[in-house]
């Protein structure tokens, strides 16, 4: 995935001061010299790894039906973990390099990295901390353009990412009459390494800052809750984001587990400006809140915003063997505020329902639900998402898209691991165009000792792209 030296260097030309990277740099210095005082005692625990897979795939570009090409691909993907344990810190961060060669189209072979950190530092005992993170990857460009599910697959219309950002936060407790959080996190996203095909994303530098203050967490009778927030993206090129809410909340006992709640304040109307980040609008909503125990909540409010109707829900529930959640959540954000969400990177699932990365300003309407179960010697996991994200710029329009993923690991013998996952997904553009994607992979993995494994890979990949009556392009 290379750019041509014109895009560098017009690129280089036009982005403003790289203000994240000087920053990233002061807090890895800043981190270093903390560690060898906070760390003290702290356990440290390197495990290296080395992964050898053969995959074998029937549509290697992804092209349309009756112009598929299969492909054998080789991969070499040597890694590492590293855990932090210590009384001040915790931090884990996981690293893997994947080589991949091709066995009839050499002009493909690349090589990628992987990274996913995080640490905790305590500053002040049980009230001041600092999270850390950064995660280094590869996603997909545009949503009209071709969309892989992993790094296999030829498409032209990838790049690599990096998000890196701290955030400091301070939480307090008043006694019975209330407790407090205040967390402000800034975070940088850098796009690198993009294909010559796709329009270079543009970087941006992300704040956020938000605050509430309230009944504590399980109190009886009447509760009360007053809550801010500001999100902000500074975008390399075009213009900038801003959003900023506040608002109160109450809410009163209705018998033992549940409670009626009412919820009013402002917010800015992004429809408008999506730069003033002013209270400009009022909102208001009504629900009900049923925790029956530990283990199970659901959350329902519905009222009006700035763009009319508003609606947001939750669910959970856990037991001895498995997890259930649902969640629908409505707000105003950008691709930046998406990759900034680590809720949405799930560990086995695909991340392909990110979105074009690009600076619109869109409000996401996004249902989604995941679950999982443990057999004796297997586990069970599904995700299902419903995204429709309604563009808020002069240009306006609609994108939804629906995804589903079933994945299913066996223990089969000592060392001995087969999995299969199913992936689906249909994105609908509002030039009447759907594109369809089916994936079926099935795996084979055996631990050959304490660090080298081998993988055996099959997977079909179906794409349709059904469009428009005219006027359209099949990227």
């Amino acid at each position: 995935m290379a750019r041509t030296q014109m895009q560098t260097a017009q690129q280089t030309a036009n982005r403003k001061p790289d203000r994240i990277d000087q920053g990233a740099r002061g807090t890895a210095a800043l981190l270093a010299c903390a560690l060898p005082v906070f760390a003290g005692a702290a356990e440290v625990d390197f495990s290296p790894r080395v992964e050898l897979g053969q995959n074998w795939t029937d549509n290697v570009a992804l092209t349309g039906s009756g112009m598929e090409d299969s492909e054998w691909i080789t991969e070499l993907s040597p890694g590492f973990t590293v855990s932090v344990e210590g009384p001040k810190l915790t931090a884990d961060l996981d690293y893997q390099m994947q080589i991949l060669r091709f066995n009839d189209n050499s002009d493909l072979n690349e090589v990628f990295s992987r990274l996913d950190a995080a640490g905790k530092l305590e500053v002040l005992p049980e009230a001041a901390f600092i999270d850390a993170f950064a995660r280094y990857d590869q996603q997909n460009v545009d949503t009209e353009g071709r969309q892989a599910f992993s790094n296999f697959f030829a498409t032209d219309n990838r790049t690599d990412y990096a998000v890196v950002g701290v955030s400091p936060y301070h939480q307090g407790s008043w006694g019975s009459w209330g407790e407090s959080l205040v967390r402000v996190t800034a975070y940088g996203i850098r796009y690198r390494n993009t294909d010559t095909g796709a329009t270079q994303p543009v970087d941006s530098d992300n704040i956020e800052v938000a605050g509430t203050l309230g009944s504590p967490e399980g109190s009886r009778g009447l509760n009360w809750r007053v809550s801010g927030s500001f999100n902000g993206t500074d975008f390399d090129m075009g213009r900038d984001f801003k959003y900023t809410q506040a608002f109160g909340d109450l809410s009163v006992p209705l018998g033992f587990r549940s409670r009626l709640t009412a919820r009013a304040g402002a917010e800015s109307d992004v429809a408008e400006d999506s730069s003033d980040g002013g209270l400009d609008e009022s909102l208001w909503m009504l629900g009900f809140i049923w925790k029956p125990s530990e283990l199970q909540s659901l959350e329902v409010r519905g009222g009006d915003r700035f763009y009319g109707s508003a609606w947001e829900a939750s669910w959970q529930r856990r037991g001895s063997k498995g997890e259930l959640s649902v969640e629908y959540t409505e707000d105003p954000t950008t691709s930046s505020g998406v990759l900034g969400d680590d809720d949405l990177f799930l560990p086995g699932f695909p991340t392909i329902d990110i979105g074009s990365l690009d600076n619109r300003v869109f409000l996401q309407k996004r249902l989604s639900g995941n679950a999982s179960y443990e057999f004796t010697r297997s586990i069970l996991a599904a995700r299902v998402y419903s995204d429709r994200r309604e563009f808020l710029d002069m240009l306006g329009g609609e994108e939804d898209s629906i995804g589903f993923t079933l994945s299913y690991d066996w223990d089969a013998a000592t060392r001995t691991r087969v999995g299969a996952t199913v992936n689906l997904e249909e994105r609908e553009f509002e030039s009447s165009r759907k594109d369809e994607y089916a994936e079926v992979n099935v795996r084979v993995t055996r631990q050959i000792n304490k660090i080298v494994s081998a993988e055996l890979r099959l997977s079909h990949l179906l794409r349709v792209a059904q469009a428009p009556p005219s006027g359209a392009r099949d990227r």
